[in-house]
């Protein structure tokens, strides 16, 4: 053991670096081939932990919020019942529940198949959303708290330390960005994505009409980017905007995720999955400002 690495977080699961002197070894495969594509099959399985550890920490901190909230006074009331805070809160809400949907959908592909084109393309996906989408909400976790969110004693920075690893390891936004550009160019590459999008956004129709309009839109313009993209994902323009159209991508399965829920749930009596794809979907596709609804329907989002 050459040394104990002295990280920022996940201080309980210790890093170290090893020099293997004289170890005998096994060789799993052949030396011939490349050993990158034999590992990839790993790294799509971490990856997707990766996604899993985000939605569980999004909402772990969120009920955290929300008892603090609901436990402190400000200006003679309680927290909980400031509509800017409720806002505030209700969308944690949301971006917990379609970072869920999207790891859950990312583990189903692969239990039904682990080297499939479609986790594929999902998988660097759905870590980059849910990576991202954990460390923005940490950090909304510790304002909630105020100046106790920045103090070390109370537990709350751990949060934030803990969630920052989460767009690092198994590949940095970046890195998983070009990656899906590989994914695009390969196999199906996100032609089972974008239909996905479109029958949830046509089942949605009649009861959703804003909803459905708004991934459907999303789901055009994807189509046009994913083409230009697949067909050479090595130009400079490409490459530049493979942030922006991963992300998109990202958002755009959530979106239909959590619309194929809705209607699962409606059927069943149950509206607060509609209720999640509608505010997701209108904020993060559509650019509107929900704050309103947020506010709204907090006691029904959380």
């Amino acid at each position: 053991m050459l040394r104990l690495k002295d990280k920022l977080g996940t201080r309980a699961v210790p890093t170290g670096e090893v020099r293997l002197d004289d170890t005998p070894a096994i060789a799993v495969g052949d030396a011939g081939v490349p050993g990158l594509a034999r590992m990839m099959t790993l790294v799509v399985v971490t990856r997707l932990h990766n996604a899993a550890a985000a939605a569980g920490g999004m909402r772990r901190g969120l009920e955290y919020a929300l008892s603090h909230a609901a436990n402190r006074r400000v200006a003679g009331g309680v927290l909980a019942d400031n509509p800017l805070h409720r806002a505030t809160l209700g969308g944690l809400a949301v971006d917990a529940a379609g970072a869920y949907a999207l790891a859950a959908h990312a583990f189903t592909l692969l239990g039904a198949d682990p080297t499939g084109d479609e986790l594929r393309l999902v998988a660097p996906l759905a870590k980059l959303t849910t990576g991202r989408l954990a460390v923005a909400s940490a950090s909304e976790y510790l304002e909630a708290f105020g100046g106790a969110g920045y103090v070390e004693d109370t537990g709350i920075p751990r949060l934030l330390r803990d969630a920052q690893v989460l767009p690092i390891w198994e590949g940095t936004t970046n890195v998983l960005s070009i990656d899906v550009l590989r994914a695009l160019a390969t196999g199906a590459g996100a032609r089972p994505l974008l239909h996905r999008a479109e029958i949830a956004a046509d089942a949605a129709v009649t009861r959703l009409p804003d909803v459905a309009e708004a991934v459907i839109a999303a789901t055009r313009r994807l189509a046009v980017d994913v083409e230009t993209a697949a067909a050479d994902p090595r130009n400079s323009r490409v490459v530049a905007g493979a942030r922006e159209l991963a992300l998109r991508l990202g958002n755009t399965l959530t979106a239909a995720l959590l619309l194929e829920h809705a209607a699962w749930a409606t059927d069943r009596g149950d509206d607060r999955p509609a209720l999640l794809a509608t505010l997701w979907t209108l904020r993060r596709l559509g650019g509107a400002d929900v704050s309103a609804d947020l506010h709204t329907h907090f006691d029904q989002l959380i």
